[in-house]
């Protein structure tokens, strides 16, 4: 028994040795116990995470300016029906108390009413489900709406519309929050989310001027047309084209581990095994002996042939 207590602490020396003791300049890993250096090349030593070497700098950019626009042409829609109420109300035959009361007032409530419950409902979908097609179902489930709002003919027709239209502005922040916050580091987030941010005060200035703009000459319908389609395709862009980064994959915690674990693979070759979803690394069964290492029980000696032991090198 001393004597195999003995050789596990030995070992346990020797893997601490092999993970931490090597030099800054040469990066030489050496185990204390034998005379020979492991000697391994900067190039043998992984400089960067699993997550931050699979989503390219291109990748993440492309992402960020997909969920740019999209931001900013969810904000648009929500001003699209403001400069032309009075057409609108015209259409509809009512007079200015009834446009105040049922375009103005109902039809602005109705769209926060959905917007604020389905923000929380997506932002909890999002930890549990695939978030580029729940993106997409979001904004295409909205912007559908906005885009039916162009063949309306009766004012129940329109309050429905536009009430939907709010399920894709509060449900699409949550997720985008969340994406991004996985695509990037702790020190890029803030100005990632500044970016897309930009398009929420963008989206509101585009929204108002369209309207204006093409309101009076081509009707109050159009701009519902011109801001939802390009909506939807930048909805099904990223379902097609932007891949959903692991959750928590940027962490600094999972970073350092990562790390961690692929210097293990490195040192310890094909002993070291990762362990799925990236969490674990652990090294393989090592053998002992191999009929040379001997167990003193009750004052007898025995042999030991092929005795293994599990060790685990990051966790």
């Amino acid at each position: 028994r001393h004597a195999t207590a003995a050789t596990m602490e030995s070992l346990e020396k020797n893997e601490h040795a092999y993970m931490y003791e090597y030099s800054s300049e040469g990066s030489d890993y050496r185990d204390p116990d034998d005379a020979a250096a492991v000697s391994l090349s900067s190039s043998d030593i992984p400089s960067a995470s699993p997550r931050r070497a699979g989503y390219s700098e291109t990748k993440r950019r492309w992402a960020v300016a997909l969920y740019a626009a999209t931001t900013t042409l969810l904000f648009a829609d929500q001003n699209l029906l403001a400069p032309n109420l009075s057409a609108a109300a015209a259409e509809f035959g009512f007079d200015d108390e009834e446009r105040d009361r049922k375009l103005g007032g109902r039809i602005a409530m109705a769209f926060w009413l959905l917007g604020a419950p389905a923000a929380f409902l997506v932002g909890c979908f999002a930890d549990v489900m695939p978030r580029a097609p729940l993106f997409a179902i979001t904004v295409c489930l909205g912007e559908g709406s906005c885009l039916a709002t162009y063949f309306t003919t009766t004012y129940g027709q329109l309050f429905v519309t536009r009430a939907l239209t709010g399920v894709s502005v509060g449900g699409a922040l949550p997720l985008i929050a969340s994406v991004l916050g996985d695509m990037y580091e702790a020190k890029d987030r803030s100005a990632v989310m500044a970016a897309v941010g930009i398009g929420t005060g963008c989206g509101i200035a585009l929204g108002q001027g369209i309207a204006g703009y093409l309101g009076p000459r081509y009707g109050w319908r159009l701009p519902f047309l011109i801001v939802s389609i390009p909506a939807i395709v930048c909805a099904l862009l990223v379902l097609f084209t932007v891949r959903d980064p692991e959750r928590g994959g940027n962490e600094e915690a999972y970073l350092q581990m990562s790390d961690r674990c692929e210097m293990a693979m490195v040192v310890g070759g094909s002993n070291v095994k990762k362990d799925t979803p990236n969490t674990t690394c652990m090294r393989e069964p090592l053998s002992i002996g191999e009929d040379s290492f001997r167990e003193d029980v009750d004052s007898q000696s025995e042999k030991s042939s092929g005795s293994s032991v599990a060790f685990t090198v990051c966790e």
